[in-house]
């Protein structure tokens, strides 16, 4: 399995059009080959912080995603949408 995180801090005026975004983007990809699931986590500490988070079932397949215009819009959406994000991908057996 191979997990792609990314960490984003919303802009707090901004922080309705991230979630209707984020929820019209994510749940369709979650039918996308490979992709175990698609998740976005809330900071309770911290509203406006957040944890986008994919499971694949290799890294092929979040590669493939990850050169995808599924993948361009959503990161175009991020960096529109929040202050600072950072991703990582980590492959874990």
């Amino acid at each position: 399995m191979v997990l792609n995180t990314s960490s984003v801090t919303i802009y707090p005026e901004k922080r309705a059009e991230f979630f209707q975004t984020m929820t019209q983007l994510l749940e369709p990809l979650n039918g996308t080959a490979g992709c175990k699931a698609f998740r976005l986590y809330v900071d309770v500490a911290d509203e406006n912080s957040s944890l986008i988070m994919s499971e694949w079932d290799s890294e092929t397949d979040l590669n493939n995603y990850l050169n995808s215009a599924d993948h361009a819009i959503l990161h175009g959406a991020i960096t529109v949408l929040s202050k600072r994000s950072t991703e990582l991908k980590a492959v874990v057996h």
